[in-house]
């Protein structure tokens, strides 16, 4: 009898080695897109620069690995290569026409449960002058269907408001404030151009510059533990934040 152990545990192990993945985990395949261009003009020469880093989805779920690369690149293609070398192109003959231009933007995926995945991207555009121009912000894709979940998280997005402009004085300008930066902001009557998206135990809400503040506040933002969201709760949201 006790022969017959070895050969049982070696099947099981190959049983389970053989149990289909998770249709929906997405991993990532990196793609990045560095190059370079030395420019003279009459009145400076440097380098113009251009880089792109993509985590690229790999998963089995067809429908959302479709929308992510969409997401990324645009609504007519897939092909990532084709897209990044046409956007570099473009950037070299028009914004990084000009001696230390700089083009920089990555795409990473920040979080994943059974329901959701969670990308950020964030990065600048410099063309001359004081300061580049930045940005950052999320987007968070249902696993259910493959959507972009935002603002549907909510059954009325508006009611928010208050509370966002709560969590971002407290949050965002009362700490930059004891940094000794004098800061003026708007008072927040509407909510955020970008989509809201997911992180954790939480939603993250963020202001484009000069939406609300001067440039020098940057990119206000406050996250929104789910907890204190859950009277606000769409059927969607349900669906994807509670257990």
């Amino acid at each position: 009898m006790k022969k017959l152990l070895f050969p049982i545990a070696m099947l099981l192990l190959i049983v389970a080695g053989c149990q289909p993945k998770d249709p929906n985990e997405v991993e990532v395949e990196t793609y990045t897109l560095c190059d370079s261009v030395f420019i003279e003009s009459e009145y400076s020469e440097g380098y113009s620069r251009f880089n792109v880093s993509l985590d690229l989805p790999v998963t089995k779920n067809k429908t959302l690995k479709q929308n992510i690369l969409h997401w990324m690149l645009s609504d007519e293609t897939e092909d990532h290569v084709g897209y990044l070398q046409s956007m570099r192109d473009d950037f070299f003959e028009e914004d990084g026409s000009e001696p230390r231009s700089e083009y920089e933007e990555n795409y990473t995926l920040s979080e994943q449960t059974d329901k959701y995945v969670t990308y950020t991207t964030e990065g600048y555009l410099y063309t001359g002058g004081a300061h580049e121009m930045p940005w950052y912000n999320g987007t968070t894709f249902s696993k259910i269907d493959g959507s972009i979940v935002g603002y549907d998280l909510f059954e009325e997005p508006e009611k928010l408001i208050d509370l966002i402009a709560e969590n971002i004085e407290i949050q965002y300008f009362e700490k930059l404030e004891k940094e000794d930066l004098f800061l003026e902001f708007e008072e927040i009557t509407a909510l955020p151009n970008n989509e809201p998206w997911i992180e954790t135990d939480s939603v993250v809400f963020c202001f484009e510059p000069y939406e609300i503040a001067s440039f020098s506040a940057g990119m206000p933002l406050c996250k929104i533990a789910l907890t204190d969201l859950k009277p606000y709760l769409s059927e969607k949201g349900k669906s994807l934040l509670n257990d």
